[in-house]
């Protein structure tokens, strides 16, 4: 069949028609040939009215890259996806300051982080859906770094908190691609046993931005004003802005297999005819259709309430760290330096150690039949006793004269657990959905600040009735109930994924 296909290709240069080749789930004897049973045929379309370059078909080979070109882009999508979380944690030193010279009610601390995890939320779901249906990464981040540049100006110069609230919902719309293409990108360039690894590495540089917000915030807040910290947005947007155009390649795999969830969001993918991307419809809601899948919809409840805690803490610890102990705003930017390392740290050890259960599982199969991804949720059940146990003590503790040390160490392990677990369960949701990678990605974040939203806007009524120790108790006990989630995953994952898919 490679032979017969190479002369029709050499046809078809002759006539100067291009083809279109299409997969399907069963063998075919349509072109005339002798093929194996237990391989895939395909079928050849000749259309001359078809101008698509035939060198498109090259996109499809992006997991053959040279790894040192791999390590590169994942370098720059990386530090993309920085800029997210960065926008975000380096405000909060400057919040009370904010309110202060702008003559707000203190609830305004919580509004300003709820709108910006809303529009967080909605955009990320939106790229995704923009990027699955033109089938592009590159061209998102093209639109999206013009934008975030924009809104960094706006918030700079607002006159009010009003249009402070409008900059910072542009600024998340624009920042909310940077993650979720970084995933997709991710997911085109390597393979089940070396993602883990990437993810790690993926989300160790995002955690980065955890440690160095805080910092950067309270010190520009504090020596330059807090306009500066947009300026600042700015420059760091506008020089990974160069570094895509110059060498982020379009990765987008039009015929990505998924590896578990056999079907494609918008039908089958084995389907034999496929639209070109000019000829899709646009449905930034699109996304939202994996959660037909209850190992899907279990796995991003489960996440989301664990990750929530994380900017609790951060909440907790911007209004009451400089009341309880009288800590400089520039001084509080430094306290959250155990909390970045703990994230980081926990982000890269989830993803190596799920990798290696993943390797280990695959070196004892006797067949060669493919490793299912629930496998890789069997690496998660350590940080899951950790991350609960930690934050009871820490809202125990808080309410006791004890020294600021040992809350910043009690924080860096609970944040050392959560990421742990994140990093493994947003890379089994790629596994088990490897064509939709940007959705899925999309899907969780965007549930996952949806409930952190809320529960930002609750947090401050929530600490005023509870006080901080009955309330990390709530926290702690959500978390330890939580996990009945993922072990039903665990268990019945596979079940559920070959049910729908029938």
């Amino acid at each position: 069949m490679s032979q017969n296909f190479e002369n029709l290709c050499d046809a078809d240069r002759n006539n100067n028609s291009s083809i279109t080749v299409v997969e399907v789930d069963k063998p075919t004897n349509s072109l005339n040939t002798q093929s194996d049973p237990k391989n895939y045929s395909i079928i050849i379309r000749y259309n001359n009215n078809d101008t698509e370059d035939i060198n498109k078909l090259k996109n499809n080979n992006s997991k053959i890259l040279s790894i040192w070109r791999k390590r590169l882009i994942l370098l720059i999508v990386s530090i993309a996806a920085a800029i997210t979380p960065m926008t975000d944690a380096i405000l909060y030193p400057a919040l009370v300051q904010i309110c202060s010279d702008f003559q707000a009610p203190e609830i305004f601390v919580n509004i300003l982080v709820a709108i910006f995890l809303f529009f967080m939320g909605f955009g990320q779901i939106s790229w995704a859906a923009f990027s699955e249906t033109f089938e592009t990464r590159r061209r998102v981040y093209l639109i999206c770094m013009p934008l975030i540049l924009i809104s960094c100006a706006i918030c700079a110069i607002t006159p009010n908190i009003w249009l402070l609230m409008v900059g910072r919902g542009l600024q998340a719309c624009g920042t909310s691609s940077l993650v979720v293409i970084g995933c997709g990108i991710v997911a085109d360039m390597y393979e089940l046993t070396e993602r883990g690894t990437a993810y790690g590495s993926f989300y160790l540089i995002y955690c980065f931005t955890f440690l160095l917000g805080p910092l950067f915030g309270g010190y520009f807040t504090q020596y330059f004003g807090w306009r500066s910290i947009f300026w600042y947005l700015a420059i760091m947007s506008g020089v990974v802005y160069i570094a895509i155009l110059l060498f982020v390649l379009e990765t987008f795999n039009s015929n990505n297999s998924n590896e578990s969830n056999e079907s494609d969001v918008e039908g089958s993918e084995t389907s034999e005819v496929k639209l070109s991307p000019s000829r899709k419809r646009f449905n930034p809601f699109l996304p939202f259709k994996l959660l037909r899948y209850p190992n899907v919809t279990i796995s991003v409840l489960y996440i989301s309430i664990f990750c929530t805690f994380v900017d609790i803490q951060l909440l907790v610890a911007s209004k009451n760290f400089p009341k309880k102990y009288g800590v400089s705003t520039s001084t509080l930017g430094l306290l959250f330096i155990p909390s970045g390392i703990g994230l980081m740290v926990g982000s890269f050890i989830g993803g190596k150690y799920s990798d290696l259960v993943i390797k280990l599982k695959k070196s004892k199969q006797n067949d060669d039949g493919s490793i299912q991804p629930e496998v890789r949720i069997n690496s998660i059940w350590i940080a899951t006793i950790i991350a609960p146990a930690v934050y009871i003590l820490y809202g125990w503790l808080f309410e006791r004269e004890i020294h600021i040390a040992v809350f910043l160490v009690l924080w860096s392990l609970g944040n050392f657990g959560v990421l742990f677990i994140f990093s493994i369960i947003s890379t089994y949701l790629v596994d088990s959905n490897r064509s939709k990678s940007a959705s899925v990605s999309a899907v969780f974040h965007c549930t996952r600040l949806f409930v952190e939203a809320s529960y930002s806007i609750f947090e401050a009524p929530l600490e005023e009735y509870l006080g901080i120790k009955w309330m990390f108790t709530l926290f702690g006990l959500t978390m330890v109930l939580s996990n009945l989630l993922i072990i039903a995953v665990f268990f019945k994952g596979r079940s559920w994924r070959e049910k729908m898919d029938k």
